[in-house]
Order: structure tokens, then sequence, then C-alpha cells
């Protein structure tokens, strides 16, 4: 699916349908002795959607575009309106140093001119390396704050998503945010009878377990060892308890985990503006611990 703005171009053989073009840079010396408000904007931050954002800003100032999407290897982005068939399609491939950054796929509602043409190619030049840049920095950020074994958010971006919610709940206290930290019941048995290569996949499929049962606007974090923590935006006190079920009952139906007998507790609360990150996380391990002294399998908000 990634692919299919590459494979489009590809096929299409109508001239007034699709231009693809590739713009490639040789030598970032190229730009040096160049400089442009574009150039200069760009430069200014390392976050890749913010660097599109810039571009797309600037570039629709500029050329009648109806829509834009960057797509790259891993991901799309989509930056400016919504696609049409009908509309004539452009797709630029960027290189920096011979290195694939992804592609530009334009649609405008009548086919580009040539002068249209030569003023992208342009900004592509000025796009080119803080383009790379911030492909660069969001890959380290990546592993930096990405739980090595299941790919979820660990616990430095756990603390950042707490801090960067506080923070909204500080300019309006009218949203409601459930934190919930989960733990596996009879874990430590895993690892005793099955050894810890087993006791890791075991916490891979969990993860993707919880991945399933939640909304695309909900958080997964591995807190640590079997713990887990969910952060719940826009979610009432009471429709945690809705979510805590929905996950228990899915680990029961689960093939793979119900052959190694394990369950799951849970203690959650909403968050306050007053809360920091580490009194969030204190509570709700304070109501988790009461869970499971309670006789596990519950959750206590």
């Amino acid at each position: 699916m990634l692919n299919r703005a590459v494979a489009k171009a590809e096929t299409k053989t109508t001239e007034n349908k699709t231009q693809a073009i590739i713009s490639q840079l040789t030598s970032s010396t190229e730009l040096k002795s160049k400089s442009a408000p574009l150039s200069e904007r760009l430069q200014t931050s390392l976050d890749l959607n913010q660097v599109l954002s810039i571009y797309a800003d600037y570039m629709l100032q500029r050329l009648p575009v109806s829509a834009l999407q960057f797509i790259s290897d891993d991901q799309i982005i989509n930056l400016v309106g919504n696609y049409q068939d009908q509309n004539s399609e452009y797709s630029v491939m960027l290189y920096a140093d011979n290195e694939y950054l992804g592609q530009m796929v334009y649609q405008f509602k009548r086919t580009p001119s040539y002068v249209n043409k030569m003023r992208l190619e342009q900004m592509h030049k000025h796009l080119t390396f803080p383009l790379r840049n911030a492909i660069h920095f969001s890959r380290l950020r990546k592993v930096a704050v990405r739980d090595h074994l299941t790919g979820l958010g660990n616990r430095a971006l756990l603390d950042e998503t707490l801090e960067h919610l506080s923070a909204r709940l500080k300019r309006d206290n009218s949203q409601s945010h459930i934190v919930m930290l989960l733990d596996m019941d009879g874990f430590k048995a895993v690892n005793d009878r099955h050894g810890h290569q087993q006791g890791d996949e075991v916490l891979k499929q969990f993860g993707q377990l919880l991945q399933q049962q939640l909304r695309d606007t909900d958080r997964v974090f591995r807190y640590g060892g079997d713990e887990f923590v969910l952060i719940l935006e826009n979610t009432q006190p009471e429709q945690a308890e809705e979510v805590f079920l929905r996950i228990r009952n899915a680990l029961n139906n689960d093939i793979k985990l119900a052959t190694f007998n394990i369950g799951v507790s849970a203690g959650s609360l909403a968050m306050e503006s007053f809360h920091s990150a580490q009194d969030i996380i204190d509570e709700a391990d304070r109501r988790l611990y009461a869970a499971k002294v309670a006789g596990k399998g519950q959750h206590l908000s």
C-alpha cells in the first residue's frame, strides 16, 4: 500500500495524467551558496511533520496544488487536500547524496505547466536536505522512545506524553484522560516453567493484543517487566472499566496466550492538571496493587 503512488506512476502512460521526474542532488554543497526564505524556514525544525508542513504552506502560496502526499518506504503523510481520480497527478522522487527519501505526489486540477514544474524543482532543492535531516532524526527518536522488545512506547515516551497531556489540562480542564496501569497475573510462572525466551514472546503477544483492543487515539506503553500503561484520551472514568473488560476477555480468548494460564489486573485514574507524571504512575500502581490483593483479574479506579 505504501508504494501505491510509485506503482501508479510507473504504469500510467498518459502524458497529461501523470508525469514523474527524479529530483536528485549529488552533493549537499550544492545548497551552500544558495540562500532562500524557504531554506531558512525548513532549517528551523527537525520534526518531520513540521518540516513537511512548512514546505506545503510555502508551496501552496505559489502553486495551484489541490492535493499533496509525502510517501516513503514506511509511511504516508497527507499534507494538502484529498485525492481525486480525475485530477492530474505529478510524482517527484527525492534523493539526497544518492539516498532515496521518498516522493512528493501532487495533484493539480489541470496538467501543471512547464513553469510550475520548474518552480517545484527549485523548491525541492531547498527541501531535500532539511527533509533528509528530519527523516534521520525521526528514525533516531523512534529508537530512543521505543521498547526494544515489544516496539511499544517506553518509559521515556510515557513521561513525555503525560507531561504533554498535563499541560493541555492546564489550558482546558474539561477534558478527561484516563491512565491505566496493567500487570499480567501469573507471568512469573511463564518464565520459571518455559524460560525467558518464551516469556519475551508472551510479552510481545500481549502488547499486540492491547493495541488491537484500543482505538487509534489510545496509546500503549511498556512500563517495565510485565507492566503496561494505557493512555485513553477523551475517555470518562466509567468507560475505563469497559476497556479493561474488553482486554480481559480478549486475553482469555487468545489461543496462544490462554495456554499459559495468565490473567491481567489493572488500576486506573483520571488525570488532573496538578498531577505530575510520577504522581499519576504512583497512584495507578497503588490501585493496581489493591486489585491484586482483592483477588487478581480485577480493575480498580
